[in-house]
């Protein structure tokens, strides 16, 4: 059966009649390496035909469908039709040529890419795959339209007839019906890279990161920009999760780099598309950086001041301001943070502060939520929508200390049955993963459970999962890249100076500055690295004396930032320094091992280690890792 990203229940419920005898047709007729979505808007121009069909052998097929009754087509030109209505005649546009034109205009988009096209021979500069549209007229026989000018307005190679959809076609005939549809036949088969590069440009919403003016469609001399290597987009799972989330509690289990965040934004742009003038959109995460991510993903695609992006406590501290509320404690005090959670929760716990207020909320990296956090988000969702989404890993759990018999329900979120996992690990190299996981095993647990379905979120397995906070397993998607090293010095100006030198070679090897971050367990260890960066000329924006501003965050710097504040956030190039310092004081190893996996798991391609002085538990649980995972990789060639 074809492959529905948005789910084949979902397209079933919003299909009209004509639409339905197409949708089941397909569903019958083709196979698993069809990839087909319904009524979706494609390119930057948001062109919007009924079924888009995507084959590797094949190529991409747009189809437009009609319910019309023959009595009710009373002429036609090849660019408009006139039907006979219940309000009189009107004139709609042909729908071969509507067809057509949204073909035309993605051919012209595709053939900038040039991985996408013939780079010589016959068909230089053409897509390398067919492409082709058509109309299907769901509701008009053969037999209706014989002996008469039809043929000549509604090509027979490019309109399919209600004859065309009857359960008794082959489903090989009703293939070739739709292979006539396409302007050429010559072989090429799709790679999985291509597919997705393809899925690129049809579906801006699925990016993962929005390249700015990269092709414009005023004719500006743009065609001549070089379009990135690799255009990254969700894989087939995690779109089929962002489209088919509905409403209602969901909880999405996701691992490190398995896209989690990616998907609450399409989330939060598809919500915003469809909500109305009043009806504001939460998104929450703990972490500042994080929340500076997201705001600044959504903007980029258009989304308005609809969406409000917080951290919790900058949240609450919103609802303090406009409820006039008291919290027992100044904003420097130590224990301020924590008084001001509970104030906002009790005052939405008396009615003080009324629930519902919101339309939609969605909540990244739950697992660094308190429980009366999560109770008082759920309580803050419109019952009429239910729209609530939550998105954790366990493991990644630095804030909150190992919730014990905890379950969604007991805060009020209700996800049983709507319950998905992502297991696999897109954005670290098999290298980086690999040492991550040897350093953490024991919290994540040495054996996986057994996979779920990953085209069903409501199956029993993954329903289990909304009942508490699992650990999971990740898959390595399989990148490869450089062992993670460890350097280890004598002394603390020693260590910085490696470093300094480390980042000084990248820099002149070609690598950005700001595609490098050195994550440290303090602030106070930043010093001496800032000095020996000063000594080689290095720019770079730290943490030690202040919070990085957004510009800091543009500049071409390298960051320096506490590992507490990396979570969300990654770079191709990581040093996580002063290792020496973990555990930190009074702090339990296992919490110091769950930060540091959320470090490691930070970098993209390349992963370096420091330390200085005697080696603590924590370097030698790295140093080990590394020797493990070499000697492993290097078995396997």
């Amino acid at each position: 059966m074809a492959i529905f990203p948005q789910g084949l229940s979902h397209v079933d419920s919003r299909c009209n009649a004509g639409e339905r005898r197409v949708l089941h047709q397909i569903k019958r007729c083709l196979g698993d390496d069809y990839w087909v979505w319904h009524d979706i808007p494609l390119g930057p121009r948001a062109r919007q035909p009924d079924f888009v069909v995507l084959s590797p052998r094949w190529g991409i097929l747009l189809i437009e469908v009609k319910d019309w009754k023959r009595s009710t087509l009373v002429a036609a030109t090849r660019d408009a039709v006139e039907l006979a209505t219940p309000r009189g005649r009107v004139m709609q546009a042909h729908p071969l040529r509507q067809a057509r034109d949204y073909a035309m205009e993605l051919v012209d988009l595709m053939q900038r890419d040039p991985a996408l096209v013939h780079a010589q021979g016959l068909f230089n500069g053409k897509l390398l795959f067919p492409y082709g549209w058509g109309v299907v007229l769901s509701n008009v026989k053969r037999e209706e339209v014989a002996e008469s000018d039809f043929d000549e307005l509604f090509p027979i190679q490019r309109t399919l007839l209600r004859d065309d959809l009857d359960a008794a076609v082959d489903e090989g005939a009703f293939q070739q019906r739709l292979w006539g549809m396409f302007t050429l036949h010559y072989p090429h088969t799709l790679t999985l890279p291509q597919r997705d590069r393809i899925r690129w440009h049809l579906f801006p919403e699925i990016r993962l990161a929005q390249q700015a003016s990269l092709l414009d469609d005023e004719g500006d001399g743009s065609a001549n920009i070089a379009l990135p290597d690799l255009l990254q987009v969700m894989d087939l799972q995690q779109e089929q999760i962002a489209r088919t989330l509905g409403e209602g509690h969901r909880v999405i289990h996701g691992v490190a780099g398995s896209g989690k965040t990616m998907i609450l934004i399409f989330r939060a742009q598809q919500l915003a598309a469809g909500a109305s003038a009043g009806q504001p959109i939460l998104v929450l995460c703990y972490n500042n950086a994080l929340a500076a991510r997201i705001d600044a993903q959504l903007r980029s695609r258009g989304v308005d001041e609809r969406v409000k992006v917080r951290t919790f406590h900058a949240w609450c501290e919103d609802l303090v301001r406009s409820y006039q509320l008291d919290v027992p404690a100044e904003r420097r005090a130590a224990d301020y943070w924590a008084l001001l959670a509970k104030t906002v929760a009790r005052a939405v716990e008396s009615g003080f502060v009324p629930g519902g207020q919101y339309t939609a909320l969605l909540i990244d990296e739950a697992h660094d939520f308190e429980d009366a956090w999560l109770q008082v988000a759920a309580r803050m969702v419109n019952p009429d929508s239910r729209s609530l989404l939550v998105l954790y890993d366990d493991t990644q759990s630095i804030y909150q200390k190992k919730r014990k018999r905890f379950n969604f329900a007991s805060v009020g979120i209700e996800a049983v049955g709507r319950t998905s996992i992502l297991r696999m690990n897109y954005r670290n190299t098999a290298e980086v993963l690999a040492v991550a996981l040897q350093c953490a095993q024991h919290l994540i647990g040495a054996e996986r459970r057994a996979a779920e379905p990953a085209m069903d979120s409501s199956s029993p397995d993954t329903a289990d999962a909304a009942l508490g906070m699992e650990h999971v397993h990740p898959d390595s998607a399989g990148r490869r890249g450089p062992m993670p090293v460890l350097i280890e010095a004598r002394h603390e100006r020693d260590e910085a100076e490696a470093i300094a030198q480390r980042i000084a070679d990248s820099q002149a090897n070609g690598r950005p500055l700001q595609e490098i971050a050195i994550l440290l367990r303090t602030r106070f260890q930043m010093p001496a690295i800032e000095a020996a960066l000063r000594r080689h000329s290095i720019p770079f924006a730290s943490m030690n004396d202040r919070r990085l501003r957004p510009a800091d965050w543009a500049a071409a710097s390298v960051k320096m930032i506490t590992l507490h504040s990396a979570k969300g956030l990654e770079f191709p190039l990581v040093f996580i320094a002063g290792l020496q310092a973990m555990p930190h004081r009074g702090e339990d190893l296992d919490e110091e091992i769950r930060l540091l996996y959320v470090g490691m798991t930070r970098a993209t391609h390349e992963l370096v280690f420091s330390a200085h002085g005697r080696p603590s538990a924590i370097v030698d649980k790295v140093r080990e890792a590394i020797g493990a995972v070499g000697t492993r990789f290097a078995r396997s060639g």
